[in-house]
């Protein structure tokens, strides 16, 4: 079947670089949706961003689906004709209701026997004209976090669309989408490119595309700025860290990158480096440079374009962040005349939440969780940094240095608390309590900081649970999931094997001023919830869905007990008995149902191969229970697995439903015994096995 390329842009003004990248997957996943409802499908998808068009490219599309052949049943031949062939009143029903002429009928075999059939083929639709109505009802779905209207206001997106290029095998895809109708030309660069771009396909729109100083790939941007901003700092004798997350972003603020070296006055190195660089990166998005013996005063920028001939693009950004590092010098000294003890009262002033009560009261909460983990943990010792720590830890939201780099929340807290000469574990843990903020950062490196951190949202989910604000689909807005996920993240890390449901517990019973009850309902919602969150952790530590569902149907409280089981889980499944275990789990669970047969009498015991299994089981229980508490859970599931010969030949030579009660019950019981000490690691009918 002949197959061509698909090439669609819709050209905008400026898309914000936090939003190109989320637009340009949402585009190709909702086009390749509306494709595959319609039943066509790309050999392969390419999407691409800049900041002032999203592209999709599908390769090798069929140019039109097969043709569908049809064939629905009618009555019994017999009844379709009579004796001389010609047809019934039932035949021609029959025919009228298919719309086809009562000669085209055929008569087939059929499970009823012979029986007049209709066949009909059904030409398969063009492609062009499925991409027609799928791409602009793909296109209105698109979701952002904020849109803008144009026109007459009734047009949506993004941002305002200029252009849109459609093209399939060479021919425009006709469509037309907020009063612009689709085309085969673009424009290049606005300021580097004069000429507009007509194309007949991908590969040529790519080529004419760079010609015209766009480079349509993030990835190839993000590479040139890197490569750009390294030579220039090595100008200095400086190096730029390598930053992936703002490299990207510097890659969707522009088409044709180019990048610029500046400076800023040296006297604002005085400040702490963690306010010179958030002043850099997330306020004005440049890259630091940084010399041997530290921050040096310069920067790197990202541009539009190729040169700065008069470096008045360096003069600019110059001018800007000197503005910027003088606001947050004067922040600086300004909070400094007031301790962080003396700033506590006011967070009486700042709502948590409006039926959760204000700040302080939320350090109070936070004092007393963090006292009952360092208690969970044996770190009586930590309780006393801990609580200082609690009891500081949202002062810096008073701050006029965290009203303005509101990303420092907790550094400033923590740099202010070193600076009035708090003991290195209650400065550290203000310091890093916010961690970890997202999947891939960090979790905090001191432990009063880990203590802290976790007290601090398990505090956060007990209030917002005790609300029944439980994230529903996509929407989190209070960041619950990215909480929880922080605790199972730093609790795994630390290896604390802590059953974390009493501390949940006195989370959610902390909120005195909330109506009483809803604890437990509460607990139930975060028993859920974890488990949600837990699972996550597993599978990007890599472990499989039967795993972790197995380690996760037998408890989920103590997380890196959990974790540390289906780590074990998924090393022993590779031993040779594994297997018969995992079969012989799935066989008992089936024979004992929902029963609770009770303890075994040997005395009742008939056959050598049930007292084999017995006593297999017996010595196995103890070996297991001995590595269990030492937390050598693959040892221990291959020990398991060691009694599989047993458990084979036990069902091959002894029957469980035996007539008799006594001896039936008997071995009921056995096999209950073998379930329950052994599912105490992992429930091992949930693993699936390959045939």
């Amino acid at each position: 079947m002949t197959t061509h390329d698909f090439l669609l842009e819709i050209r905008t003004e400026e898309i914000p670089a936090p939003v190109v990248a989320p637009a340009r997957r949402d585009l190709a996943r909702l086009v390749a949706e509306g494709l595959a409802e319609a039943g066509l499908a790309a050999a392969s998808s390419e999407s691409y961003g800049t900041p002032r068009r999203l592209i999709l490219i599908l390769r090798g599309l069929p140019e039109k689906l097969e043709d569908k052949f049809s064939e629905v049943l009618g009555p019994p031949a017999s009844a379709a004709y009579d004796a001389e062939g010609h047809p019934t009143k039932a035949a021609r029903g029959f025919a009228r209701a298919q719309e086809i002429p009562v000669a085209d009928l055929v008569v087939v075999d059929s499970p009823r026997g012979p029986t007049v059939a209709a066949r009909r083929t059904i030409p398969g639709k063009p492609a062009i004209e499925i991409l027609a109505a799928a791409v602009p009802k793909a296109v209105l779905a698109m979701t952002f976090p904020k849109t803008m209207r144009w026109g007459d206001g009734g047009r949506a997106f993004v941002r305002p669309v200029r252009g849109i290029v459609a093209v399939f095998g060479g021919q425009v895809v006709p469509f037309e989408l907020f009063g612009v109708a689709s085309g085969l030309r673009t424009v290049g660069h606005p300021v580097l490119s004069e000429l507009g771009i007509r194309v007949s396909g991908p590969d040529e729109y790519f080529r004419r595309l760079r010609a015209s100083h766009v480079e349509p790939d993030g990835a190839e941007r993000r590479v040139k700025i890197l490569e750009g901003a390294r030579a220039l700092a090595s100008e200095v004798g400086g190096s730029i860290e390598s930053d992936s997350d703002l490299a990207s972003t510097l890659a969707d603020l522009v088409e044709w990158p180019g990048v610029v070296r500046g400076s800023f006055a040296p006297e604002f190195l005085e400040l702490p480096e963690e306010i010179t660089t958030t002043a850099m990166r997330t306020h004005q998005k440049y890259l630091p440079v940084r010399g041997p013996s530290g921050l040096m005063p310069h920067f790197v920028a990202v541009m539009d374009n190729t040169e700065d001939r008069r470096g008045l693009i360096a003069k600019g950004n110059e001018w800007v962040l000197n503005a910027r590092l003088a606001d947050a010098r004067f922040f600086f000294e300004e909070d400094r005349r007031q301790r962080l003890e003396s700033r506590v009262p006011e967070l009486s002033r700042l709502i948590f939440q409006d039926k959760l009560g204000d700040y302080r009261q939320k350090t109070e909460r936070v004092r007393r969780l963090g006292e009952t983990i360092a208690h969970a943990i044996g770190r009586f010792d930590l309780v006393e940094p801990v609580t200082t720590a609690a009891g500081l830890s949202k002062a810096d939201l008073t701050t006029r240095m965290v009203k303005e780099f509101t990303d420092l929340q907790g550094v400033v807290g923590g740099i202010y608390a070193r600076l009035e000469g708090q003991p290195e574990p209650v400065w550290k843990a203000i310091y890093e309590h916010y961690r970890p903020t997202g999947v891939g950062d960090e979790p905090p490196r001191e432990l009063t900081g880990a203590i802290l951190a976790a007290a601090d949202r398990f505090d956060t989910l007990g209030g917002l649970f005790r609300l029944g604000l439980v994230p529903t689909g996509s929407r989190d807005p209070y960041g619950l999931r990215r909480a929880a996920s922080g605790i199972v993240a730093i609790v795994i890390g630390r290896g604390w094997q802590v059953n974390w449901k009493p501390v949940a517990r006195e989370a959610l019973a902390g909120y005195v001023d909330l109506p009483a009850g809803g604890v437990e309902e509460g607990l139930a919602e975060l028993e859920k919830f974890f488990a949600e969150r837990l699972r996550n952790l597993l599978e990007r530590r890599g472990n499989s869905h039967d795993e972790i569902s197995a380690v996760i149907g037998r408890g989920v409280w103590d997380f890196a007990d959990a974790a540390d089981r289906a780590s074990a889980l998924a090393l022993a499944r590779r031993t040779t008995d594994f297997r018969s275990l995992v079969l012989a789990a799935k066989r008992i669970r089936n024979i004992l149902g929902e029963a609770a047969p009770g303890y075994p009498d040997p005395a009742l015991y008939r056959e050598d191969a049930e007292r084999r299994l017995a006593a297999d089981f017996l010595q196995a229980r103890a070996l297991v229970d001995e590595l269990n508490a030492s937390r050598r859970y693959r040892d221990a599931m291959e020990t398991i697995a060691s009694i599989s010969p047993s458990l084979d030949n036990f069902f091959e030579k002894v029957l469980v439903n035996c007539p008799e009660p006594e001896l039936r019950q008997n071995r009921l019981a056995l096999l209950g015994s073998i379930e329950k000490a052994f599912s105490r690691l992992a429930d091992f009918s949930e693993i699936v096995v390959e045939k």
